[in-house]
């Protein structure tokens, strides 16, 4: 009998240290799968409800208080970023962005407009899904196909939104940018002398609609 119970101590102590051993396996085994899980199936960022001034605690500069000024920024418009999401309404749902768990660092990662930041589908894409869109007296533009969108071109290419005025409207800051890539084809551009135009008070767009052509 004694023989018994001394043989039967260090069995009981490898059943133990085994079940311990396979209760771990166990665990990680289920760890390993929550984290693919969670890698495979990331958390989707959401819109806060914090507005612009959840964006201004962190982000500052007189380039970002002068959207207020401008026609996005215009809040009675029901159809501007102002009268939305505000920042997140061109740059993303920013919930993971401004979490403070997450130290700012958020996935997806926001729309920065940066040339070769993001892809330009996704930067476009952040226009269009307003400005396609008829928006009261603001008709909506075609831009997928057009010749500049198919040469891999985004909006901000041409257009500047946090400055206190679209350069765009202006017929002499209009024609800048234009030249930027055609300032060839604008120094040879036939100036109508014959038909009593004055060629040099337009803008090229009133020609040349860019968004489509």
């Amino acid at each position: 009998m004694l023989l018994v119970n001394i043989n039967r101590k260090p069995i009981t102590g490898i059943l133990s240290t085994l079940f311990i051993l396979m209760s771990l396996h166990s665990f990680m085994s289920v760890q390993a799968s929550e984290d693919n899980e969670s890698r495979s199936n990331p958390p989707q960022a959401q819109f806060t409800t914090d507005g612009v001034e959840g964006c201004f605690a962190c982000h500052q500069g007189d380039h970002l208080s002068l959207m207020a000024k401008t026609v996005h920024g215009n809040s009675d418009n029901p159809y501007t970023p102002y009268a939305t999401h505000g920042c997140e309404s061109c740059h993303g749902p920013s919930s993971l962005h401004s979490s403070r768990a997450r130290g700012g660092v958020g996935f997806p990662a926001l729309i920065t407009f940066h040339q070769g930041q993001e892809p330009s589908q996704v930067q476009n894409q952040a226009c269009t899904s307003c400005h396609e869109n008829d928006m009261g007296e603001l008709k909506g533009i075609k831009w997928y196909g057009s010749r500049h969108e198919l040469k891999g071109m985004t909006c901000n290419f041409c257009h500047q939104l946090h400055v206190a005025s679209n350069p765009m409207k202006d017929q002499q800051l209009q024609k800048e940018q234009c030249s930027k890539c055609h300032s060839s084809k604008i120094e040879t551009h036939d100036d109508f002398a014959s038909s009593g135009i004055e060629f040099e008070r337009l803008s090229c767009s009133t020609c040349h609609d860019v968004h489509q052509f």
